[in-house]
Parts: C-alpha cells; sequence; structure tokens
C-alpha cells in the first residue's frame, strides 16, 4: 500500500517504509525544483503552474525509474511519501503518489491509501 503525509505527521510506528520528498533525503529526482516552490509561494506563478512544472519533471526518465522502483515496493509492503507540506490536499507528495497509481498501480498490485494525518 502507499500512503502519503507530511513530515509532522511522519510517525515511525507502524512498519512502514518511508521516503522523505524533500530535498537532499536522496530522492531528488522526485522533489519539485525549489525555484518551483519559491515561485510558488511566493505568488508568482499560480497552483496550476506548479502543478504543470512538477508534473513535467516527474516525467523524466529518473523519475520514471525512481516511481517504477517505489511503486513496486508498495505492491508488498506499506510504503510512505513524506513531504515538507502541511496542507495534504493537492499537495505535492499526493500529486506524485495519484500519479504513481495511475501508472504503476494496476502493473504493480498496490493502491494509493490517501494521506495520513
Amino acid at each position: 500500500m502507499l500512503y502519503s503525509c507530511s513530515a509532522s505527521a511522519a510517525k515511525k510506528e507502524r512498519n512502514m517504509k518511508y521516503y522523505y520528498i524533500i530535498h537532499g533525503h536522496g530522492n531528488d529526482a522526485v522533489v519539485p525544483d525549489k525555484s518551483d516552490i519559491d515561485l510558488y509561494n511566493n505568488g508568482v506563478i499560480t497552483k496550476k503552474g506548479f502543478e504543470l512544472n512538477y508534473g513535467i519533471k516527474l516525467r523524466r526518465d529518473e523519475a520514471y525509474n525512481w516511481m517504477e522502483r517505489v511503486s513496486a515496493e508498495a505492491g508488498h509492503e506499506d510504503v510512505i511519501l513524506v513531504g515538507g507540506e502541511e496542507g495534504g490536499e493537492k499537495s505535492y507528495r499526493m500529486m506524485l503518489a495519484e500519479m504513481m497509481s495511475s501508472m504503476f498501480g494496476g502493473k504493480m498490485k498496490f493502491r494509493y491509501g490517501g494521506d495520513l494525518k
């Protein structure tokens, strides 16, 4: 099963594999570009513009390979994507989870269980 949550909600109580979708945690292939995060937070680009830019990044080979590998893991163990955003609704970690589910859910036999609180 694949889940997502904010960094403040991440608790290592359950037997889950954690992937931090935050710069500098080894998963930069699927972390939004810092410049896009800054532009969005400063109101220079809209949420839709941010989502478009992030979607383009997730279509790169390096991101595709990362998503495929982690999706395969989510087929036989609980995996959680941890992001820096507090709000769960349409956060970038949820965008990533939804894309992974759409691309690999049927093939890898996993499903997205939503955002954990």
